[in-house]
């Protein structure tokens, strides 16, 4: 297999000589993340991946199709994920809590869920907005949009930061259980805040409901659903970008905190920090800043 970061090169040089510049980049599991921009104001996102299939990159964002034609790249069929999120996809009306996660997967950092009330009102304030999966924007687009959204005060966040999040997985002894808990929080904060929804929507991490519904103990009329990619609802991309804010935050304050990187994601770049944070600062400190139960502490 090419050496991923010949092949990174490769795609820098290429993504150059077809009128496009490399803004910012940043590591994301499996792989590289660029952002990218062209003279006439075009904005995109190329991932390259390193991963079991071999190498790999694919176009995201609000120009992907541009960018995949100057690649000389088929259009990608997810670029219509990285357009503004906006309608009721599973018909459950408003107003309606989404709810979704971030951190889950990353060694370092903490665990977020956040909650997003959505009414008629900031619905309509929300449309164009650019408000979708965080998962398909920069990390600089989705701080201005948690801005947005925090201004609409209807959000809830739960942030359990490494030295908190070590004693709480280890009390449940389920990610699940934990998870669970946090969306009960927030769907409760919010349920506090601005009453009872018609339905409250999350992003399913768990095929047995039942520790989940227990935890948000929703009111009666109160129709709770789970379900894959829900991110496609207005209000858990909402949720999505407070807690991938949340989460962008957390590593910032680590960050600050040691004074050295924390890169999202579990893998080789992950591990290579790890092993540099173990040097600098000992095995014991690995509990306030990384999620131990991960197996990338037994490679440290």
């Amino acid at each position: 297999m090419p050496d991923f970061a010949a092949y990174c090169a490769d795609l820098v040089n290429r993504v150059n000589a077809a009128g496009w510049v490399v803004v910012a980049h940043k590591t994301i599991p499996y792989g590289v993340q660029y952002e990218l921009a062209d003279r006439s104001g075009r904005k995109a996102m190329l991932n390259a991946y390193s991963g079991r299939k071999g190498l790999s990159h694919v176009p995201g964002g609000r120009d992907a199709a541009a960018l995949a034609t100057d690649l000389g790249m088929e259009a990608p069929a997810s670029a219509a994920l990285a357009a503004p999120t906006s309608g009721d996809p599973f018909k459950l009306g408003t107003p309606r809590i989404g709810g979704d996660e971030s951190g889950k997967g990353d060694f370092f950092g903490p665990l977020v869920v956040a909650a997003f009330y959505l009414d008629a009102e900031i619905e309509e304030k929300l449309a164009g907005s650019g408000v979708t999966d965080s998962k398909s924007l920069t990390d600089s687009k989705i701080q201005k949009l948690a801005g947005l959204l925090d201004k609409t005060g209807r959000g809830a966040v739960r942030a359990l930061m490494p030295r908190e999040y070590n004693p709480a997985y280890q009390q449940t002894g389920n990610l699940n259980v934990l998870l669970a808990q946090m969306h009960g929080k927030c769907v409760n904060a919010i349920m506090k805040a601005h009453g009872a929804p018609r339905a409250v929507l999350i992003d399913q991490f768990a095929r047995d409901g039942s520790v989940l519904a227990a935890a948000v103990a929703a009111p009666s009329g109160v129709k709770l659903v789970t379900r894959t990619k829900a991110e496609s609802d207005l209000a858990v991309a909402a949720a999505s970008v407070l807690a991938r804010a949340g989460f962008v935050q957390g590593l910032k304050d680590l960050r600050h905190e040691f004074g050295t990187e924390f890169p999202p994601g579990a893998g080789s770049p992950v591990i290579q920090a790890g092993r540099a944070f173990v040097r600098m600062f000992g095995k014991a400190q690995l509990a306030n800043v990384a999620k131990l139960h991960f197996k990338t502490t037994e490679q440290l």
